[in-house]
C-alpha cells in the first residue's frame, strides 16, 4: 500500500521514474519520483509530483552470494546532487544501525603478559595492518584535505579518516606516535600518560576521556606500537587496549576499549604526507563517533582539522607551537 504525499484520484495515470543515485559495494540506491496525470494533464504533459522514494537493492549470483556493484561517477550537476544525497542517507542509516540499536559486546582486551610482550606488540601491529588492508571502504565525506570512509562487515563498523598534511612524514610520525601529545589536538583525550615503557617503540598508556554519554567519563589502558616500514616512506602506529593488573578499573570512570586502531603515515614527497587514522569501533567508544555516523555532527572532521594544524604548526625538530 502506498501513502501519497500529493492528491491523486481514481483514473489518474501514474508514472514512476527511477534512476540510480549511487552504489555502495553490495547495494545500490535507486531514487523514484511518482507523478500523476489526469486526462488534461496527460495531453499537456504536465504531471503532479505526488511522491518520492529511495529504494535499496541488493543482488545475488548463482551461488547466492551478494554481487558487488561497480562504482558510478556523477557527470551533471543533478547527478552530483543525487550522488551526495545518497551518501548522506547512507550515513543516516549507519547512525540508526550502530548508534540507536547497538548492543554491548564482550570485551576483547588481551591480558598484558611481560613474558610475551614481544609477540603481543607484534600482534598489535599485524592486526592494524590487516585492518588497513581490508577492501570495501566507502567514502562518506570529502571536505578539502579530509576524507572519511566507513567499512561494514556483518555487525562490525570501522572508520578511516584520511588527511593531507604539508609536513614531512617522519615529523608526523614523531608527533603522532607520542600519545602524551594527543590531548594537545584531540578533544576526545583529556590526559594521556605512559605507565609502562615496554621498549623504544612500544609503550602502554593510561588515557582519560571526557563525558560523551552517561554520567561518567571514560578511561582506557592501551598498547601503542610504532613501526617504520622497510621502504622508510611509510610509518604505522598501532593501538589496542590491554588489561594491566596494576591499573584496575576506577569507580570514577567507565573502562572502555579500543579493539584495533592507529595511524598509517605515507610520504607524498619530502615536505608532505598522507596521515590516515583507522578505528574498528567498539560499543564503548561509539558515543564519540555517534554524531558523525548519524549526520548531526562534524566532530571527526573537526578533530582531523585540529590534527592537521597540530602537525603543520610544529617546527622541523618536533617542537610544538600552541595554536
Amino acid at each position: 500500500m502506498f501513502k501519497f504525499r500529493g492528491p491523486s484520484t481514481v483514473g489518474d495515470r501514474l508514472v514512476f521514474n527511477a534512476i540510480v543515485n549511487n552504489t555502495f559495494q553490495t547495494c545500490v540506491e535507486v531514487g523514484v519520483r511518482v507523478e500523476a496525470f489526469d486526462c488534461q494533464e496527460w495531453s499537456e504533459g504536465l504531471g503532479r509530483h505526488i511522491n518520492s522514494a529511495f529504494l535499496i537493492y541488493k543482488a545475488v549470483d548463482d551461488k547466492e552470494e551478494l554481487v558487488t556493484f561497480p562504482k558510478i561517477k556523477p557527470i551533471s550537476k543533478d547527478d552530483f546532487r543525487r550522488y551526495c544525497g545518497a551518501i548522506a542517507r547512507k550515513r543516516i542509516r549507519l547512525g540508526r544501525k550502530y548508534v540507536i540499536s547497538h548492543k554491548q559486546e564482550i570485551p576483547l582486551c588481551v591480558h598484558w603478559d611481560i613474558r610475551n610482550q614481544v609477540s603481543l606488540s607484534d600482534d598489535n601491529v599485524e592486526a592494524f595492518k590487516k585492518l588497513v588492508a581490508k577492501s570495501g571502504w566507502e567514502m562518506t565525506s570529502a571536505v578539502e584535505k579530509i576524507k572519511i570512509y566507513t567499512l561494514e562487515e556483518q555487525d562490525i563498523l570501522s572508520v578511516w579518516v584520511e588527511k593531507h598534511v604539508e609536513k614531512p612524514a617522519h615529523l608526523a610520525y614523531h608527533l603522532l606516535s607520542d600519545f602524551t601529545k594527543r590531548p594537545l589536538w584531540d578533544p576526545h583525550y583529556v590526559s594521556c600518560e605512559v605507565i609502562d615503557w615496554v621498549s623504544e617503540d612500544d609503550q602502554i598508556y593510561y588515557i582519560t576521556c571526557p563525558i560523551a554519554s552517561g554520567d561518567k567519563p571514560k578511561d582506557l589502558v592501551v598498547l601503542v606500537s610504532r613501526r617504520s616500514l622497510k621502504d622508510s616512506n611509510t610509518y604505522t602506529v598501532a593501538v589496542k587496549s590491554v588489561i594491566l593488573p596494576s591499573v584496575p578499573p576506577s569507580p570514577q570512570y567507565v573502562r572502555s576499549e579500543i579493539i584495533c586502531a592507529g595511524f598509517l603515515i605515507h610520504a607524498i614527497d619530502s615536505s608532505s604526507c598522507t596521515v590516515s587514522y583507522f578505528n574498528q569501533i567498539s560499543a564503548s567508544i561509539l558515543p564519540y563517533f555517534a554524531g558523525n555516523l548519524g549526520g548531526w555532527s562534524k566532530s571527526i572532521e573537526e578533530t582531523a582539522g585540529s590534527c592537521i594544524r597540530f602537525i603543520e604548526n610544529a617546527t622541523d625538530d618536533g617542537s610544538i607551537s600552541i595554536f
